[in-house]
């Protein structure tokens, strides 16, 4: 509990810096990636929970998107997204939130998301469950694929490089009630809350699934790569550039969303 306590705390700190950001259009796009960019109130989030996470646990590692990894000795990893969805952010869309997750053994232990522009923080810690500000939630059980809207991240690249995703689109178009596209944390926390029945996504890093994974889990979802395998959480400073392709789910969609056109999504070379 005394980590859902300091989550919370840095969540809504979090939200707040977003919230009063004074210029949204200060964008510098990440050298290694085109598709990332990243704004004062990314490092202004970063600065302040990587600063508070390692006052309070000195001995934890930190592995933090702006500012990359810090080490300590404890065998806790804290995972931090300070923005997930920063170019939604900057064009000044409410479609963006902040992730925070601490992973112990391989395993998400407890996390949060927060959706500063509705005012939504998510908590979840293992074997404890879901709650949106404070009240119990549960993501509905489903079978029918045709009765949801689907939610698939894409981002930006060559024809070539796309092609598995326009792949799983069309066969995801062709099944389900519509697909929505934020490219953000804004879509799981839909699914997680029932609106839509699934996201997915070819091209995530570890700091953009972890929170996801405890809070669809705790909510009784399933987050899982897209064959449907667990996700590898081990060692979360050594992964930090892997990709984790990855699908959020309620209960029960797992096996109509696991045919060859769904289950495709290894990342491109």
């Amino acid at each position: 509990m005394a980590h859902l306590e300091f989550i919370d705390d840095c969540l809504r700190r979090a939200a707040a810096l977003a919230r009063r950001s004074a210029d949204r259009s200060a964008v510098a796009v990440k050298p290694d990636d085109p598709n990332q960019v990243v704004t004062p109130a990314d490092l202004a989030i970063s600065a302040e929970l990587v600063g508070r996470i390692t006052a309070r646990f000195p001995d934890d590692s930190v592995l933090d998107e702006e500012t990359g990894p810090r080490r300590g000795p404890s065998g806790t990893t804290w995972v931090l997204d300070p923005l997930d969805g920063s170019s939604n952010y900057a064009a000044g869309t409410a479609l963006y939130g902040t992730m925070l997750a601490v992973v112990e053994h391989g395993r998400v232990v407890a996390a949060g998301i927060a959706l500063p522009e509705f005012d939504e923080v998510l908590l979840a810690e293992h074997g404890g469950g879901t709650h949106l500000n404070g009240v119990r939630v549960r993501t509905p059980a489903r079978t029918e694929l045709a009765d949801c809207l689907v939610a698939h991240g894409l981002d930006t690249g060559p024809p070539a490089e796309l092609s598995e995703d326009f792949r799983r689109l069309s066969w995801l178009a062709s099944r389900c009630l519509g697909i929505r596209m934020s490219n953000s944390v804004f879509d799981a926390v839909q699914v997680v809350k029932g609106a839509y029945g699934a996201f997915l996504h070819r091209r995530t890093r570890i700091w953009d699934v972890a929170a996801i994974d405890c809070v669809a889990r705790e909510a009784g979802g399933c987050c899982t790569a897209p064959d449907g395998e667990p996700l590898d959480f081990t060692d979360p400073i050594a992964r930090a550039a892997d990709w984790y392709p990855v699908r959020v789910c309620a209960d029960g969609l797992q096996p109509a969303l696991t045919g060859d056109g769904a289950a495709g999504a290894g990342v491109a070379d």
